[in-house]
């Protein structure tokens, strides 16, 4: 119930509904044909700021320079899949480490698949930009105090 009055009360045991406006316990039907409902203000999840915003909006990639198109598949209506996610996004946008992904291939919830689901193609693409990043950018080393692991030996 999203009336802001409505509320789940609970006394040694039993729950019964109370409603603020009319100071009294009502039940959950009465609620729902009261003329007098107000209906709550949620606050958004979670803001991105506008340096963030920034950084998303030019984001590259290194392994390909067409980021319209999948890069498994090549069909348009792409998802811009960072490699390495959580708290090494930020180092994953900076470095370029992202690719464009279909729906299919980023994040399919019908058939559980897509880079989400498989750990191999994850670990595959960690692979690779492991590689691109001791080849051009860093050392070993670097790459593991940045990234917190060596996927090469995995």
């Amino acid at each position: 119930m999203n009336c802001k009055y409505f509320k789940r009360r609970r006394k040694k045991g039993k729950v019964y509904y109370y409603c603020n406006i009319l100071k009294k316990v009502i039940t959950y039907e009465y609620c729902k044909c009261c003329g007098k409902k107000e209906y709550r203000q949620y606050k958004s999840i979670k803001q991105r700021t506008y340096k963030q915003e920034k950084k998303e909006k030019n984001r590259f990639s290194v392994f390909t320079k067409d980021l319209e198109h999948c890069i498994i598949c090549g069909k348009t209506h792409i998802n811009k899949h960072e490699i390495f996610f959580g708290r090494n996004r930020n180092n994953s946008i900076k470095h370029g480490f992202v690719i464009p992904l279909c729906e299919g291939e980023h994040h399919n919830q019908v058939g559980c698949t897509g880079i989400h689901f498989d750990t191999e193609l994850c670990l595959e693409w960690q692979k690779k930009a492991q590689m691109y990043f001791e080849k051009n950018i860093g050392t070993r080393e670097e790459f593991v105090s940045m990234f917190g692991t060596n996927y090469l030996s995995k």
